[in-house]
């Protein structure tokens, strides 16, 4: 019942997408990207670990980072040898006195709350909500785990894609000479231009398990 309040309220919170495109896997459905510039969807999703609601609105006047989130992805999951999640905590604590806040978004069907809920409690990491249903995934057109998107303090949705340039395994994580993520943050913090706004072909994961 809990699981279906909270696919419910996601659903009401986000605007209907149309227009699938398939990729990879043709069972999989991927909705088309949220717009560059335009008011960033809205949605209301639980923290897996507080239980409590999150909303996007909660965070106004904030920079928010929504990263695509996974505890198995090897392209995503802490370990000592790789994964972006040994670059994204200490991240989300450098620029937490920026205003800058980072939510995990679990959108994959096939993670449990409670499985997330302890990998977030073992690994000191950011806030994560789990998207019941993948609606949210849906809403954003998030493609893989870590797919990130930037929302500024006005609500708009200002940069979409990679963390970096592409590497070529998991191991290297974190190691490209060619930063996405945290020029993008600090462009922002600094008032200046976006050095750059969508990097979608430059995205490497695995792919979200949808409903």
């Amino acid at each position: 019942m809990t699981k279906l309040l909270t696919t419910l309220t996601a659903a009401i919170a986000v605007c209907t997408v149309a227009g699938y495109a398939l990729l990879g896997n043709p069972t999989q459905a991927v909705a088309d990207e949220a717009e560059l510039g335009a008011e960033a969807p809205a949605f209301s999703l639980r923290n897996v670990n507080t239980g409590a609601d999150v909303s996007l609105a909660d965070f106004e006047g904030k920079t928010v980072v929504l990263v695509f989130h996974s505890t198995t992805c090897p392209w995503y999951r802490m370990r000592d040898n790789g994964g972006y999640d040994r670059v994204l905590i200490p991240m989300a604590a450098e620029y937490a006195d920026d205003d800058v806040v980072f939510l995990g978004i679990n959108a994959n069907r096939t993670e449990s709350t409670e499985n997330i809920a302890e990998y977030v409690t073992t690994h000191e990491s950011y806030p994560v909500l789990k998207d019941e249903g993948n609606v949210v995934a849906d809403a954003y057109g998030a493609r893989v785990t870590p797919h990130v998107y930037v929302i500024n303090g006005e609500g708009e949705l200002v940069y979409k894609g990679a963390i970096e340039s592409r590497v070529s395994n998991p191991g290297a994580c974190g190691t490209s000479e060619t930063p996405y993520l945290k020029p993008v943050l600090d462009a922002l913090i600094n008032g200046t231009e976006l050095p750059y706004t969508d990097t979608t072909s430059e995205v490497k994961g695995c792919s979200i398990k949808r409903v």
